[in-house]
C-alpha cells in the first residue's frame, strides 16, 4: 500500500480519498472546506443515468451483474433500485474515476463511494448477497477498489451527538425521529460492517486509514489533517485506526 500510493504521487495522479461516516458526522461539509482550500482537490462522479455519458458504463456493468439481480427470488427479498445501482457503481466505476483521474489534480474526494456502498450492502442487503457461493464477487469487489483507493477519511461522533444532527438537518433519514434505542442499534450496525469492509480491503492492500471524532476535533482541523496528509509521504501520514477505541469513544 505505501509503495502503491508513493508511486502514484510520483506520478502525479490524484490520490482517490473515501469520506465515511454516518448521517451527521461532517462528511459533506469536510468536502467542502477541502475543495475551498485547494481547487485540485475534485468530488467524484457519482452514478447519474440522467447523465448521458454514464449510460454505456451503466449498461456495460448492469448485464453482468443480472444473475446477482435474479438470486432475489430465492432470498428474503429482491435488490431494490438503490441497491442494483449500488451494484454497477461497484463493478464499473473504477473505470470512470481512471478518466476523471486522467485530468489531473491533488485528489478526487469519494463521499458514498465503494467503502459505503459495500458496507451498505453487508449490513442492509438482501440475504442473497451474503450467501458463502458470493465470496469470489466480494473478493474481486475488495481487491478492485483496494487498488483504486489510496485514503478513507471516517468521521464520526458520539451516538448522542449524531442524533441531534439527523433530526435537526432538512435532509430525510431512515431514523430520523426515531426512539434512541433505534439510532444507537442502527450507528452500531452501520459501525460494524464499515469495521468489516475495511479489514477486508485492508487484507488486499488497502487504504490508508484515518479517524477523526467530530465532536472532538473541528472540520477545520481535519480539513488541515487531510491535506498535511495529502502531501506527506505515506510513513508519515500513516495513522490506522484503532477500531476498539473507536468504537468505545462512539458510546461513551
Amino acid at each position: 500500500m505505501e509503495m502503491r500510493v508513493a508511486n502514484r504521487t510520483e506520478e502525479k495522479n490524484p490520490l482517490i480519498v473515501e469520506l465515511v461516516g454516518p448521517a451527521g458526522a461532517g462528511k459533506t461539509t469536510l468536502s467542502r472546506a477541502l475543495s475551498r482550500r485547494n481547487e485540485n482537490i475534485h468530488v467524484g462522479a457519482e452514478i447519474e443515468l440522467r447523465k448521458l455519458e454514464y449510460a454505456p458504463v451503466f449498461a456495460r456493468s448492469a448485464l453482468p451483474l443480472l444473475p446477482l439481480v435474479l438470486r432475489g427470488w430465492q432470498s428474503d427479498r429482491w435488490l431494490t433500485w438503490e441497491e442494483i445501482k449500488y451494484l454497477v457503481y461497484l463493478k464499473g466505476w473504477p473505470r470512470v474515476l481512471r478518466h476523471q483521474a486522467a485530468r489531473g489534480g491533488a485528489a478526487i474526494l469519494l463521499d458514498h463511494g465503494p467503502v459505503f456502498k459495500l458496507a451498505t450492502l453487508r449490513a442492509f442487503g438482501p440475504q442473497s448477497l451474503k450467501a458463502k457461493t458470493l465470496e469470489p464477487w466480494w473478493n474481486d469487489m475488495f481487491r478492485q477498489w483496494a487498488s483504486m483507493i489510496d485514503m478513507v477519511v471516517w468521521l464520526d461522533a458520539p451516538d448522542s451527538i449524531l442524533e441531534k444532527r439527523i433530526n435537526s438537518r432538512k435532509q430525510p433519514h431512515a431514523v430520523k425521529g426515531k426512539s434512541e434505542l433505534a439510532v444507537t442499534q442502527f450507528l452500531a450496525r452501520y459501525r460494524i460492517s464499515y469495521e468489516q469492509i475495511l479489514a477486508e480491503l485492508k487484507n488486499f492492500g488497502g487504504p490508508t486509514l484515518f479517524q477523526f471524532d467530530t465532536s472532538q476535533t473541528a472540520i477545520e482541523q481535519v480539513a488541515d489533517e487531510v491535506l498535511r496528509a495529502l502531501h506527506s509521504s505515506p510513513a508519515e501520514s500513516e495513522r490506522t485506526v484503532d477500531v476498539a477505541r473507536l468504537k468505545n469513544i462512539m458510546i461513551s
